[in-house]
């Protein structure tokens, strides 16, 4: 994992270089170098940080159109922020349930970072024919149900399991050094080691715990 930092980025704003941030690269990055151009859509969620990376990811590399979806008015601004379309919903899934196309969507590439059954079925019900989706939440629940039916007739394709980072790592910190995407947008809290404990205990999306270098 160990990989130097270039000299034109702060370490504090890559502090999840080894985790997070290519968790949300890995779910746009791949497809848009393959569809260039093509329009994403993100459902935000319990994966707080990873979904806003993605948008991040897909507008600096030239997504024609990102769309953010979420209930988190702190999300939806920092999505916005990273040059994403913040799409507020209501407060539970009552609305993912009832809103997905009815068949195909518009997206080629999806991105389920809500961690919830209604979450994944809104994002793959959103897939135009041959697109693909990834979720990078914990699916803990049992007896899921997948639109099955709709997948076979779009030809989609569902991601799920834990990300690369390594693999990803060279590509990834070559894009955040040309400031296309700046993660530290994602950041929300930067606490000091001391106050580490009260900082995790927080309701934000992101928390940075920062240590300063020792003086020689």
């Amino acid at each position: 994992m160990l990989l130097p930092v270039p000299n034109s980025l702060e370490p504090i704003s890559i502090a999840s270089a080894s985790d997070n941030i290519p968790d949300g690269y890995r779910t746009v990055a791949p497809h848009l170098q393959r569809w260039p151009g093509a329009p994403v859509l993100i459902v935000g969620g319990a994966a707080r940080s990873i979904g806003l990376y993605a948008a991040g990811v897909a507008v600096a590399m030239g997504s024609s159109q990102v769309d953010y979806v979420d209930q988190d008015r702190e999300r939806l601004e920092i999505s916005e922020s990273l040059g994403a379309n913040p799409i507020q919903i209501p407060r539970g899934s009552i609305w993912l349930a009832k809103n997905h196309p009815a068949k195909a969507g518009r997206y080629l590439i999806s991105v389920d970072a809500s961690a919830s059954a209604d979450g994944v079925r809104f994002a793959l019900r959103s897939l135009a024919p041959g697109g693909c989706c990834t979720g990078v939440g914990y699916y803990f629940f049992k007896n899921a149900k997948l639109p099955l039916a709709q997948m076979y007739f779009n030809t989609t394709t569902l991601h799920v399991g834990v990300s690369n980072p390594r693999s990803d790592l060279p590509d990834l910190l070559e894009l955040i050094a040309s400031r296309r995407f700046q993660p530290e947008k994602v950041t929300t809290l930067v606490a000091s080691w001391e106050d580490a404990p009260q900082a995790f205990l927080q309701d934000t999306t992101k928390v940075v715990i920062h240590r300063p270098s020792a003086k020689l």
